[in-house]
């Protein structure tokens, strides 16, 4: 059975899949940067990747902001 609320989901993380990104979470009245991966996403959701091995499920409603991590390349070791 499909629930009536999936026809209204709107993948608004989905393009952010795989990509490092730090998200601004609300936490008990503070604002906490959380960097991460965003590996999934669900209609209430987002599935994240904090460290390998170690995954959440954030809820929509208390991320604040998102901003990619963009590298430069002067980081990187060849």
């Amino acid at each position: 059975m499909i629930a009536p609320e999936t026809n209204k989901f709107s993948p608004s993380y989905s393009l952010l899949i795989g990509k490092p990104v730090v998200l601004l979470v609300i936490i008990r009245q503070c604002h906490v940067p959380m960097a991460c991966h965003i590996v999934g996403e669900s209609a209430a959701d987002v599935r994240v990747r904090i460290q390998s091995g170690w995954e959440m499920d954030v809820r929509k409603d208390l991320i604040l902001a998102v901003e990619e991590v963009v590298s430069t390349g002067e980081k990187r070791v060849n």
